[in-house]
């Protein structure tokens, strides 16, 4: 198949034609051997496709309504953000080439690089800056960043180069907060996504929902050591068996969050190179708080008691990840709370805990997909298993893949859900735990939690910020109804040829910025 750019365009359905579906044996020929040196000086050229997954045809490039990491790799691909967080999640300057606060932390300044041009000529400015913060926070803002950003007391541009954000609190994350992948900078008044215009390393082609986003290298890109393909093509496969195979036959050269199964028997077989990056992200069941079923903490307790997470991480895991504990920080985490107690499989205290909620026994009907994350359906059963014995009846409810993010996450009184990490723990509790976070999973809402929160972000002193954090986990880990149960390791596979990949402390490809990152070995 080919389109007016004149390379070739690969499609779900291609995919799905080609490579046998869910179930179908996975194809390792011989002759494809991983381990070829990193070369020592990028090239230019060539053509970089990689399979991601979930997509849907409900996706769109408008950054307010970003979900998962396919999103946020086409994002990346496309433009920029003021800051840009790098593997072991620090801020580095992007179009913002440096920054400082005052007021403790409350006034910050904004210096934007000059020259700096979008896609269609325009030059960047801080009204474009302006205009595209202010989107998240506008009224009836449905953005995740909206969260992150409540506290903006205002942003404005102060001559051409530079931006001003007040912050009603003071924080000394904003730096990191601004290289949120749904920050990205767009043109001032800019609305026509299905054809996106940014001032990142690939320029749009074309882009099909749920099947395939085209792109091509942006000559004028603004940095020098980036966006090394000539052309970068990323194609949503929900099916990993799919996934991987398109790997084999060369249809991609790189596949994201690699099915731990798959993995396994990739690196037994030593066919590609993989790039195991980890505590970027925990898989989760997810109870609403503020249904009845779930409004009693003991019967979030009863559940977080009923899982049997060695049996899950050994299974789902497949020898990759740790065992989870109801805690988002990873233990990789500076501000990790070690001292809390990790939670074990207990179906009798399981028993104790509905006993007190006023329960002999709790039923519940539990939303699930693979498109949650990779073994969703598995861990599901498991659960069951487990959780049987606790007095805890589950029927599972199998959701299609197309649209469970969309359909049936936020809106659920019971569903397996995933996330990646946030650099700091102050971005992870604003998106996930914060009463009015638009992205509040479990819908928990805790007065004292919120202050705590802010409480943290007046602060740099380490020592004072840990103290504060250390009790959120203790509360997230007691109250919330958010039971993690595994920390997955984040799995990327890619074909010998692919250079300059390696692992990266927040998320899949490199940060999701695979596009601008790697390149390929002639």
């Amino acid at each position: 198949m080919t389109n007016n750019s004149g390379f070739f365009a690969p499609t779900r359905r291609r995919f799905i034609q080609g490579t046998s579906l869910a179930g179908a044996s996975l194809l390792l020929p011989a002759g494809l051997l991983s381990g070829r040196a990193q070369a020592a000086t990028p090239q230019r050229g060539g053509t970089l496709r990689v399979a991601m997954s979930p997509g849907s045809t409900s996706d769109t490039l408008d950054p307010m309504t970003y979900t998962d990491s396919p999103q946020f790799a086409a994002g990346f691909t496309l433009a920029n953000c003021l800051v840009e967080i790098d593997k072991d999640k620090k801020p580095v300057p992007e179009l913002a080439e440096s920054w400082d606060s005052s007021d403790a932390f409350k006034r910050w300044s904004f210096k934007l690089r000059s020259g700096v041009t979008f896609h269609n000529g325009k030059t960047l400015s801080a009204a474009d800056v302006v205009y595209s913060l202010k989107r998240h926070i506008a009224k009836g803002s449905t953005s995740a960043a909206a969260g992150l950003l409540a506290d903006i007391d205002d942003i404005v541009a102060d001559g051409d180069l530079t931006v001003q954000i007040t912050h009603k609190t003071g924080t000394p994350d904003l730096p990191i907060i601004l290289g949120d992948f749904h920050l990205l900078i767009i043109p001032e008044g800019f609305t026509d996504f299905a054809n996106f215009i940014g001032t990142g390393p690939y320029k749009l082609v074309r882009f099909e929902p749920g099947v395939v986003l085209e792109t091509q290298r942006n000559e004028n890109y603004w940095k020098p050591d980036r966006a090394f393909v000539d052309k970068f093509d990323l194609v949503f496969v929900n099916d990993d068996t799919a996934a991987a195979n398109a790997l084999m036959t060369g249809e991609v050269q790189g596949v994201s969050k690699l099915n731990s199964q798959i993995a396994k028997r990739l690196k037994a077989q030593g066919s590609v190179n993989l790039i195991t990056s980890e505590g970027g992200s925990c898989t989760n069941i997810d109870m609403n708080c503020q249904s009845k079923l779930f409004s009693d903490n003991n019967a979030r307790l009863a559940l977080k008691s009923a899982i049997d997470r060695k049996k899950m991480v050994e299974f789902v895991g497949a020898g990759f990840g740790a065992i989870g504990n109801d805690n988002p920080i990873p233990p990789n985490d500076p501000f990790f709370n070690k001292e809390i107690k990790q939670r074990e499989y207990d179906p009798e205290k399981a028993k104790f805990y509905l006993k007190k909620a006023g329960l002999d026994k709790l039923d519940l009907s539990l939303q699930v997909s693979d498109a949650a994350y990779s073994g969703a359906v598995d861990s599901a059963a498991l659960l069951q298993e487990s959780a049987s014995k606790g007095g805890i009846n589950i029927s599972i409810k199998r959701e299609p893949s197309d649209g469970y993010w969309s359909n049936v996450w936020l809106k659920s009184e019971f569903m397996v859900a995933y996330f990646g990490t946030r650099p700091t723990p102050d971005m992870m509790f604003s998106v996930f735990y914060k009463g009015d976070a638009p992205w509040n999973e479990s819908h928990w809402k805790s007065e004292k939690f919120d202050k705590l929160l802010v409480a943290g972000r007046q602060t740099d002193d380490f020592a004072k910020r840990k103290e504060i954090y250390d009790e959120m986990q203790q509360m997230a880990h007691d109250e919330s109804g958010i039971a993690i149960f595994m920390l997955p390791s984040i799995i990327d596979a890619y074909a010998p040829e692919v250079q300059g990949v390696e692992p990266d402390g927040v998320r899949t490809m490199m940060g999701a910025r695979i596009a601008e990152r790697a390149w390929i070995q002639a």
